[in-house]
């Protein structure tokens, strides 16, 4: 009867004190430093957690994974995390990494080098997987044969206690900054897993995580709690918990006080959230690509004959006055581009076409190129932003007023992977946020798995990136840059647009910053001192 009568009255202090009470979680508040941050709907989001070693960038992802190295803010420099130590060989093609003392996962599982071996095997196989890592650990010893399945391990790869070893047949001049970027998964959890399979795996319903947090309470499609892991060896947060909530529109979810930190690119957006109270803004330059690809021809040779005349593919360039475009609908945050170096960068080459608004000299070359006016030009897009649709609608214009037919239609659902697969379509608009300029260049290339589908195994990009990834040279990278970028516009299997720079907002009435923070490419984990972030 006692304990009868102690719930009870439990249960109505919690109703009168709190209204609701739901889970304890507004008393928790009252309590605790809690800080709220945003995740749209989409993806695994509304079933799991998202799969990383596609992308990693996203804050609630940072505080729960980690890698060997973690990056500053200009993704240029590492220092060690789960690494305590490394020595990279005087020709780079040898990396020796001692792994700190008493790492373990959030069910208390050692963290060992093994699970780096097989972490960095595994991508090798896996179906979903960011170039950025596939390119890099392809160049680690016995690749090809592991991959083929004529090995049954990775040779270049071996652990001795806990001395990780990777040697390489060919130098990897930015590995050390992908490292930084690279999540280690836990072997005891996913070497059951097929590969192919491994972003569906029940893993991610509550994944095993090594951060400074772990996965407390997840409703899919509603919150992820992230709680401190008693786990983590390095310096704990100040901050007890942070809410992920899962929103159907991250501008709301700021206006209501559901996220206290985002990023943006879009102008709309910024606007309203310069409206909020407290909100502060940091500017980010980042390596962010708006360009339209080109159906081209695909990996057995097929062209498509309407884009097969580079004067087409010139003259759309002509035709689309992008410089107004820009001005109009990116104010202070896009520039054009004309290739995958933007003005300004180390590399950049003065020479280069500009592409200057001609509808004249646009009209003259698709007459030249015996240009059917009326058949279409099929043009699809999948960002679903007012202004990336005001965008579309307005090179539609430009291009119906040299005398073009545009079909222009915007798909849904994987949209990356219709570009490749399902290519009834003549240009498409695609977004990159290029971890750097291996990243964008690696596109051309005639071992992108994707790409090649579009753009056909012509390997006239091949030597010139392998130089440009194994260089780390200034000097050297910037004339081989000069070299890609004319055979970029040569070729001109991508029709660049703009580049845009991003803004990072911080909820500055509710969020203490550490001073001298700065931010980076949202899109890329780094180090943004999250351990000395406090609350008001």
């Amino acid at each position: 009867m006692k304990k009868l009568f102690t719930g009870v009255l439990a249960a109505f202090l919690c109703v009168t004190t709190l209204a609701g009470c739901s889970s304890n979680k507004e008393a928790d508040k009252g309590k605790e430093k809690v800080i709220n941050i945003a995740a749209e709907k989409g993806g695994n989001l509304d079933t799991k957690f998202d799969y990383v070693w596609v992308n990693n960038g996203e804050l609630y992802k940072e505080l729960v994974f980690r890698h060997l190295f973690k990056a500053d803010s200009t993704l240029t420099k590492v220092s060690p995390d789960l690494a305590k130590s490394y020595k990279l060989s005087d020709d780079g093609l040898t990396l020796t990494i001692e792994m700190n003392d008493g790492l373990k996962w959030s069910d208390g599982e050692p963290l060992t080098a093994d699970d780096v071996k097989w972490s960095m095997e595994t991508i090798l196989k896996a179906a979903l997987a960011n170039g950025i890592y596939t390119s890099a650990f392809s160049n680690i010893q016995g690749a090809d044969d592991w991959k083929s399945g004529k090995a049954d391990s990775l040779k270049g790869i071996t652990v001795d206690g806990s001395t990780l070893t990777i040697k390489f047949d060919h130098k990897v001049g930015n590995i050390m900054n992908v490292l930084a970027q690279f999540v280690i998964l836990p072997k005891h959890c996913l070497e059951k897993s097929d590969p192919l399979q491994l972003h569906n795996d029940p893993y991610w319903e509550k994944p095993v995580t090594d951060g400074m947090y772990k996965i407390g309470d997840f409703q899919p499609g509603n919150y992820i709690e992230l709680i401190r892991d008693d786990n983590y060896n390095g310096e704990k947060p100040k901050i007890d918990k942070v809410i992920v909530n899962i929103v159907g529109d991250a501008l709301t979810a700021a206006q209501s006080g559901k996220s206290d930190f985002m990023k943006s690119n879009s102008p709309g957006m910024i606007e309203e959230l310069n409206k909020i109270d407290g909100y502060k803004s940091f500017s980010v330059d980042t390596l962010f690509y708006r360009y339209f690809i080109v159906n081209y021809e695909d990996a057995n040779g097929k062209k498509n004959e309407k884009m097969a005349d580079p004067r087409v593919r010139e003259a759309i360039m002509y035709a689309i006055n992008r410089k107004e475009l820009i001005d109009k609908l990116y104010p202070d945050l896009g520039v054009v581009s004309n290739a995958g170096v933007p003005e300004g960068y180390n590399g950049y080459d003065k020479d280069l076409n500009q592409y200057e608004y001609n509808p004249d000299k646009a009209k003259k070359l698709l007459k030249e190129a015996g240009w059917d006016f009326n058949e279409p030009l099929k043009i699809i897009y999948y960002y679903g932003d007012q202004t990336s649709i005001d965008f579309i609608n307005a090179v539609t214009q430009y291009l119906t007023e040299v005398g073009m037919k545009v079909d222009a239609v915007k798909i849904t659902g994987d949209s990356t992977t219709a570009l490749f697969s399902v290519k009834n379509y003549d240009i498409a608009l695609k977004g990159l946020s290029a971890f750097g300029f291996e990243e964008y260049y690696g596109e051309y290339t005639s071992q992108n798995a994707n790409f090649k589908n579009i753009f056909g195994k012509t390997g006239d990009f091949d030597d010139l990136y392998n130089q440009l990834v194994a260089e780390t040279d200034q000097a050297k990278r910037a004339e081989i840059l000069k070299k890609l970028q004319v055979q970029e516009q040569k070729d001109l299997f991508k029709l660049p647009m703009y580049t845009l720079k991003n803004k990072i907002f911080v909820n500055t009435n509710h969020i203490v910053l550490p001073d001298g923070i700065t931010f980076g490419n949202p899109w890329y984990s780094y180090d943004k001192q999250f351990e000395k972030w406090d609350v008001k």
